[in-house]
């Protein structure tokens, strides 16, 4: 059975550089096609960072192959997330159609 693909939306703030503009601004990004397993663990690792900072490495690396879309090849994307600098990470699930008889 395949899994649901879901949309990863990650806020993040970068930190102010020393040497540059000391104002630091923040930037989202969407991941499409993520696998919901692989997505939870990303939401689950991120609430834990910011609940518990000390029981989880703050730095993370996540590896998936894209579900959906035009991605029909076995490539596999590989996502470094640093939770000291995201705001705010939300799923998204993608609703499956639903078979009506």
């Amino acid at each position: 059975m395949n899994e649901p693909a879901s949309t990863v939306n990650i806020t993040f703030q970068s930190p102010a550089r020393t040497n540059l503009s000391r104002a630091s601004s923040r930037h989202s990004r969407d991941l499409k096609g993520v696998p919901t397993s692989t997505a939870r663990k990303m939401a689950r690792d991120f609430t834990t960072y910011k609940h518990e900072p000390s029981t989880i490495d703050g730095k993370r690396l996540y590896k998936y192959q894209p579900l959906g879309g035009r991605e029909t090849s076995k490539s596999e994307v590989s996502v470094a997330l640093d939770f000291g600098e995201i705001v705010a990470l939300e799923v998204e699930r993608k609703a499956l159609p639903r078979k009506v008889s």
